[in-house]
């Protein structure tokens, strides 16, 4: 792990694929059920992409981006370990506190605009913005897995390697 990122963050699977072909190149966050009030606050300017397989749909994903989760599960890490494959660079950093501002942020991510709405809307009326480079790692970065890699949180600290 020298050199890399302590700090990952967690993405449905789906969109860290969107954000890897560039398909994506903004991360829209309210911040996880279990961080603080449900607060988001970037924890690193660097960070690797942890791809979650949970609550994915094809209902919360444009039409024209449903076949980001097409084999999907081939990408799932075996049982008991998490790969790392990119790693993404903060570019910039955004509240929004208006919803039509919304809008212009269509053309830059695959998320529904029903979810885009709810996310806004949920505990209050805002939405992070963080715009980012993704590059990928030399080689795939496999780690055992974690309890504390678990939980409706966007960031974790990995666990040094034994």
């Amino acid at each position: 792990m020298s050199g890399q990122p302590r700090t990952a963050f967690k993405e449905w699977a789906a969109i860290c694929r969107a954000l890897t072909t560039g398909r994506q190149d903004i991360i829209l966050r309210k911040g996880g059920i279990a961080e603080p009030a449900g607060g988001f606050a970037v924890a690193a300017d660097e960070f690797l992409l942890l791809p979650t397989f949970l609550h994915q749909s094809a209902e919360q994903l444009v039409p024209e981006a449903r076949d980001l989760l097409d084999g999907i599960d081939a990408d799932k890490p075996p049982e008991g370990s998490v790969v790392f494959r990119h790693v993404a660079r903060v570019r910039e950093t955004r509240r929004i506190v208006d919803p039509a501002e919304l809008a212009a942020l269509r053309p830059r991510h695959v998320w529904s605009d029903s979810v885009v709405a709810e996310r806004f809307h949920r505990w209050r009326d805002e939405l992070h913005v963080v715009s980012v480079d993704v590059r990928p790692l030399p080689a795939p970065l496999v780690l055992p897995w974690h309890d504390d890699y678990g939980g409706c949180r966007s960031w974790i600290t990995l666990e040094p390697p034994p």
